[in-house]
């Protein structure tokens, strides 16, 4: 690769474009700096020659634990809560132009490139690192795959890929409740093509590409352009759009039960947020808070 990436790692070889977000302690949580290594990597592998497909999975116990909603550069405390801002405006601009427009704009830029995507998830793959999954022409997961939008309890929202890949009864299950669910309900519910035993992500995932890999490019590039073309005019594209906007409006909806979980983070830090927001919901139906604590 002909750029120095800090926060991803990028392998190359029988065709195929591996990156590796690289942030292990922080679950590979999503942050500006992450997001631009990760999208020019992609758009570098779209770009080289000898690149036929792309992997994107994350190092250590999980693929992403979601947007880090700790703090505001600058500013003390969450990134969402409107105290930190000093008006409205600011607050909405924040919100809307440079958060979730954004956000949406960088999903879409998946469906964009040339070339397929393939996410293999392992471990937490969670809120935005959900999307960022979801938003890949493929998906995989092992076996300790833990999917969730516990966003939705802090007075946040999801995007529509999950319903457009699940269908509305299976999604809503889970996009009205934030509750996790592990490999094999994903599997069930349509949102991974496959999920397999831990050991056997990576291998599956890279002979599928190196597979991929060896079909001639210009047949995979016009597929793709179809699928996505098709998803675009059947409406799935716009619905992703506007995500932004209901965004912004579930932010704004400010109230005790989400001014209660900041106080709890301004005392006890992103932990004490965290207790506040999803503790009444333990245990979790899968994964590793699905056990009640002795």
């Amino acid at each position: 690769m002909a750029y120095d990436y800090k926060l991803v790692l990028c392998g190359k070889g029988k065709g195929v474009l591996k990156v590796t977000m690289n942030q292990p302690e922080t679950l590979n949580a999503l942050t500006l700096d992450l997001e631009k290594d990760l999208h020019a990597a992609l758009r570098e592998g779209d770009e080289d020659a000898e690149v036929f497909c792309m992997v994107i999975c994350g190092a250590g116990r999980g693929f992403s634990s979601g947007y880090n909603i700790g703090s505001v550069p600058g500013k003390k405390g969450s990134m969402t809560n409107p105290s930190n801002y000093n008006s409205v405006g600011e607050y909405l601009a924040t919100v809307q132009v440079h958060d979730y427009e954004n956000v949406q704009h960088r999903q879409l830029a998946l469906w964009r490139l040339r070339k397929p995507v393939i996410a293999a998830v392992q471990g937490y793959c969670m809120g935005g690192g959900m999307w960022l999954a979801m938003s890949c022409d493929m998906c995989y997961c092992s076996e300790d795959a833990v999917f969730g939008q516990p966003e939705v309890r802090h007075n946040a929202n999801s995007t529509f890929l999950i319903p457009a890949l699940a269908g509305w009864h299976r999604a809503a299950r889970y996009l009205y409740t934030g509750d996790h669910f592990d490999g094999r309900e994903a599997e069930r519910i349509g949102i991974v093509n496959e999920c397999v035993p831990n050991d056997k992500l990576m291998p599956t995932v890279m002979a599928l590409a190196e597979r991929i890999a060896m079909v001639p490019p210009n047949s995979v590039r016009i597929m793709k352009r179809l699928v996505l073309s098709g998803f675009m005019a059947y409406g799935i594209g716009a619905a992703m759009e506007v995500c932004a906007p209901y965004s912004t409006l579930a932010h704004c909806s400010h109230g005790p039960e989400r001014q209660a979980m900041f106080d709890a983070q301004k005392e006890r830090g992103m932990k004490g947020y965290l207790e506040a927001r999803d503790g009444k919901f333990l245990p979790e139906p899968f994964g590793p808070k699905s056990k009640k604590k002795k």
